[in-house]
């Protein structure tokens, strides 16, 4: 399964290419390989800082390498910790919200919003027991322009080196003044691949989304760092973040200027977090890998803080959580079907058409990782 012969096709280039064998996507092996290979030592991205802009707001991240906690404590500082108590493990927090302390529910050992052990009831005659040794273990947490991320492992490589220039390239966007407005949470019977390979084609549009988005044409881009992206160009002063036959509802981003002023960036940032840089407004797939054919989703939706502002707004980004909830569960459901078609047989390796090029670079990302591990 890990042999290189196996995916010598997979290598080619694209004009040759063909697709990821079936056991890619329905293997446990291969599945626990990227977790060992991949998720546990990628940069995660995990939320916006204007989720948690209040002391005592935090986080709860289930990423499959562990639960993760992000918080901001009293004096405004942001940190990560593993969501479990030092005592015997115990799961601290299951959803997002506020509070001045962390209790752990099963022997109310108390931390503060900084990791470290404020008390440890019935621990005073235990021999060689010093609370400073048993504050929570902190996870790596870095952001970008409001955008949140962790890395579970050691020693991670700097966030600025894995997003490489897409800092640069969506500076026009001005992601620093966005603000996250809603989350929508979908599960998926389908492996996390098929949910983010689907995000970075826009060859199925004419047909998944016929009587939604309809056809859509894409184009690739060269990156540097550990992302990628196509561009779809829209027609001339309307975003692509409504339904075709809306009319244009919000203000374009101000500062915009290119490239973004013509069309909607969507992008992945490896392995599996895709930002939609569209011209009025940003959205997110945060993709998670629950197992082998599971996957969870959550979509964040960004606007401007000027654009929240508008007396208007209200009504006038409804037509954006209707695009958000009529083309997403018709993704979802795809995928699924791909799912069951790897599932029922070991199908052999289709072929790439030209405008899956940022598939084919995923995929071989993937196995650049999974085959040297």
């Amino acid at each position: 399964m890990f042999e290189f012969d196996q995916y010598r096709n997979v290598r080619k280039a694209l004009p040759s290419a063909e697709t990821l064998p079936s056991h890619c996507y329905t293997s446990p092996e291969f599945f626990q390989r990227e977790i060992n290979t991949i998720f546990e030592s990628s940069w995660h991205f995990v939320g916006r800082t204007d989720e948690i802009s209040e002391p005592g707001q935090f986080l709860v991240v289930d990423n499959i390498v562990g639960s993760a906690l992000v918080c901001r404590d009293k004096v405004g500082n942001l940190s990560a910790f593993m969501n479990a108590c030092r005592h015997r493990g115990t799961r601290l927090k299951d959803q997002a919200d506020r509070c001045r302390k962390f209790v752990c529910p099963y022997h109310a050992w108390t931390y503060g919003l900084d990791g470290a052990l404020r008390s440890a009831p019935g621990m005073e005659d235990v021999a060689n027991f010093v609370k400073t040794d048993y504050g929570l273990v902190s996870v790596h947490l870095d952001e970008w322009a409001g955008f949140l991320f962790i890395n579970y492992c050691q020693n991670p490589p700097p966030l600025v080196d894995w997003l490489g220039n897409i800092v640069t390239v969506m500076k026009g966007h001005r992601p620093e003044d966005l603000r996250c407005i809603r989350r929508m949470e979908f599960d998926i019977n389908a492996n996390w691949k098929f949910v983010i390979e689907n995000a970075l084609e826009a060859y199925h549009t004419g047909s998944v989304h016929q009587s939604t988005l309809g056809a859509q044409q894409s184009r690739s881009i060269q990156t540097n760092g550990q992302w990628d992206a196509l561009f779809v160009e829209s027609e001339l002063n309307k975003s692509i973040s409504t339904l075709p036959g809306e009319p244009q509802a919000l203000p374009f981003i101000s500062a915009l200027e290119g490239m973004s002023c013509k069309g909607t960036w969507f992008t992945v940032i490896y392995p599996c977090t895709q930002i939609v840089f569209s011209q009025d407004c940003v959205w997110w797939l945060d993709i998670r890998p629950v197992s082998v054919n599971k996957s969870k989703m959550t979509l964040g939706a960004c606007f401007p803080q000027s654009t929240i502002d508008l007396p208007e707004f209200a009504s006038k980004v409804e037509p954006y959580f209707k695009r958000w909830s009529s083309a997403t569960p018709e993704d979802n459901q795809i995928v699924e079907a791909q799912q069951r078609g790897h599932q029922s047989a070991s199908i052999s390796p289709g072929r790439f058409a030209l405008s899956e090029h940022c598939v084919h670079r995923l995929d071989n990302w993937i196995l650049d990782r999974v085959l040297a591990g």
